[in-house]
């Protein structure tokens, strides 16, 4: 009998060391380290830049498996400056972060409407030049003539470059647009290509690109016109966007 019960043992005891030995016993799955981030931007197209990553997406839009943490968001759109700022991201969570406006990089002044006279019977105090940087107008023959970019002629109703009225030097190329909304955000052709003139009708309805003396590029249109009876001179009032940056033709 003693025999038999060491038999039985042995077997019951190696399944007991088996089980212990198992690789299979369940285990609790790791923790979440990740979590994501909604962002919006104005205007919206953005890309989206994770700590120096493009992730490929554009605002608006959700990020996930962004590691936990203080994540640097960078958000790049042409003609605007990059915008980033820092954001915590915790796990299993969607961080949300709306409207980010973003700023533009082209710096243009609006001007106008100034009304400028006809060269011929008018007074000083009728002026007949523009100075595009400024928006003032300056007569021709005044102490301020050599700031005068472009100015409105008697001969022909044009208005045209500086450097076609005599001792006047300053050089203005125009370049007619196909379009009369002078706010639509076209930008104007480079100063080498397209058909670029030294003058344009005063009836002339779309708006004009002009390259000027000193590198700059304005978008300008003439919104109203008037006099031209006897005793009244003929003027126009033009309205402009100067872009500020030299050898930029982005409006």
């Amino acid at each position: 009998m003693k025999k038999l019960s060491l038999i039985l043992f042995i077997p019951i005891f190696a399944l007991i060391i088996s089980s212990c030995d198992s690789s299979d016993d369940p285990t609790s799955p790791p923790a979440s380290t990740k979590g994501g981030l909604y962002l919006t931007s104005n205007p919206a197209g953005a890309q989206i830049w994770i700590d120096g990553t493009n992730t490929n997406l554009v605002t608006p839009d959700t990020v996930t498996n962004v590691e936990e943490g203080v994540r640097n968001v960078t958000l790049k759109l042409q003609d605007y400056n990059d915008t980033t700022f820092a954001i915590s991201v915790t796990a299993d969570q969607i961080s949300i972060v709306t409207n980010i406006v973003m700023e533009s990089n082209i710096y243009t002044s609006l001007y106008g409407p100034v009304r400028i006279y006809e060269t011929i019977g008018t007074s000083a105090n009728e002026p007949s030049g523009l100075d595009l940087s400024s928006g003032m107008a300056y007569g021709v023959s005044s102490p301020d003539a050599d700031l005068v970019d472009i100015y409105y002629s008697s001969n022909g109703f044009l208005v045209q470059s500086a450097d076609l009225y005599p001792g006047l030097i300053r050089v203005t190329k125009f370049n007619v647009g196909s379009a009369n909304n002078l706010f639509d955000e076209v930008d104007s052709p480079d100063k080498n290509t397209g058909s670029w003139t030294n003058s344009i009708s005063d009836t002339t309805t779309n708006y004009v690109f002009l390259y000027d003396h000193d590198g700059h590029y304005s978008k300008l249109k003439i919104v109203n016109m008037g006099g031209g009876v006897p005793g009244v001179p003929a003027w126009v009032e033009v309205q402009w966007y100067y872009n500020d940056t030299t050898l930029d033709n982005r409006f």
